[in-house]
């Protein structure tokens, strides 16, 4: 059987991001579902490179991402540039901020793409309603923080060729548990530049390493797509964990079905 490529894997699982991505903590059911939905009423398409908000912006909207890749960035003063979020189909855009009254950081598309726009006192409502999906948001919240200190902990301790890896395996991962990552192949529309300010090198040295690492027949990074030429020496060419991106919240799930939690 063909394998589907990165856009079709892409294309076929956008839809209901959000319900897929805030699912995974536990299954929800009608009136959970209908609740997150009230999310979703606010469509905008926006363009690649387009501002969401600037940095020290009041906090008014929040966005959920339904098709395309945005990020937080922080602009420095001496002219570079320090992506700190990477967000995917399903992610809540600005939920970090949530508790504030002003944004912390920049936010802008890093593809074309569609957004949801709803009023942050959404959320207040939804947490109202539902103590699960409250959780499910605090789990959403935790999850994107262990993944910045791991990503910090890396950049700090780890050397170039090992923190564009895990980076990619991390993109991986994530892409796979919305279904749109093949076993070969994944979307990656994330430039050279675009890497560099993620993981705190310079061009020059991103485009050696990625020229080094395609040379040992591990992956080939493509203009949108990153090509896997060999998994297992992939995996074993550094001690990526990913413990830090698991959905597991078995605990928890029996707890809150002993209390018997509904949405009002």
């Amino acid at each position: 059987m063909r394998e589907k490529s990165p856009l079709e894997l892409t294309t076929r699982n956008e839809k209901n991001s959000l319900l897929r991505n805030i699912g995974r903590f536990f299954p929800l059911d009608e009136d959970e579902t209908r609740l997150l939905r009230r999310l979703e009423k606010e469509s905008i398409d926006i363009a690649s490179g387009e501002r969401l908000w600037l940095a020290g912006a009041e906090i008014n909207k929040l966005y959920v991402i339904q098709k395309g890749w945005a990020c937080t960035y922080r602009d420095n003063h001496d002219g570079t540039r320090q992506i700190i979020e990477v967000l995917l189909p399903g992610d809540i855009l600005g939920l970090c901020d949530f508790t504030f009254e002003k944004h912390f950081a920049n936010a802008r598309m890093i593809t074309d793409g569609t957004v949801y726009s709803f009023s942050y006192q959404h959320i207040v409502d939804l947490v109202h309603d539902s103590p699960r999906l409250a959780i499910a948001l605090f789990a959403s919240i935790s999850r994107q923080e262990v993944l910045l200190t791991e990503r910090m902990l890396s950049n700090i301790h780890r050397s170039a060729r090992s923190r564009i890896i895990c980076f990619m395996l991390e993109i991986y991962t994530r892409l796979q548990k919305l279904g749109m990552a093949g076993w070969h192949h994944f979307h990656f529309p994330i430039s050279q530049q675009m890497l560099g300010d993620i993981l705190g090198l310079t061009n020059v040295h991103v485009s050696r390493t990625l020229i080094a690492i395609e040379q040992d027949n591990i992956l080939k990074k493509h203009r949108t797509f990153v090509e896997i030429l060999d998994k297992e020496k992939l995996l074993q060419e550094v001690d990526f964990d990913d413990a830090y991106l698991s959905d597991e919240s078995v605990k928890l799930q029996k707890y809150l079905a002993f209390r018997n939690y509904k949405a009002r």
